[in-house]
């Protein structure tokens, strides 16, 4: 088994385990587990503070290391917008709430980079197929004109 199937199969494992956490009366543990992952990770891959929003995107997919699921789209306005690929065990559920939840790790890593992630549609939405779409601004921009999917319910 190569390096990166290892990879997959770790965050699989993980999300197979925080994603139904994320969405049962026990899901405030979630924030718990996704801050102690994402400090772990930050060490592990000598996560280093980016000051520009496309530095910060860029960080935040290498620290995941498999680029093919985790992906810039387009930058506008100081806003970079990404495609998340990776299966999501919250996928079609419906449960975007659970999804805002379990996106605690990605918050608390950009948190680290200098930035901060709005998800804008999720695959917990049944609508949503493809991709989740998200979008980083660095932590200084005091924006708030983005609607997070979970206040679209």
């Amino acid at each position: 088994m190569s390096t990166e199937q290892r990879k997959i199969a770790l965050y699989q494992r993980i999300n197979g385990f925080t994603g139904p956490l994320s969405r049962g009366s026990w899901h405030w543990r979630t924030r718990w587990i996704a801050r102690l992952l994402a400090s772990i990770v930050w060490r592990k891959n000598n996560g280093q503070v980016q000051q520009e929003t496309l530095a910060i995107a860029q960080e935040w997919i290498r620290l995941f290391g498999l680029p093919q699921f985790w992906q810039v789209e387009h930058m506008e306005d100081d806003t970079v917008h990404c495609a998340i690929r990776f299966p999501c065990s919250l996928e079609g559920t419906g449960d975007v709430a659970a999804c805002h939840r379990l996106m605690e790790y990605d918050r608390a890593l950009l948190k680290k980079i200098g930035g901060s992630l709005v998800v804008v549609r999720s695959r917990a939405d049944p609508t949503v197929t493809g991709a989740c779409q998200v979008a980083i601004r660095r932590l200084t921009d005091s924006r708030h004109d983005l609607i997070p999917a979970r206040l679209l319910d």
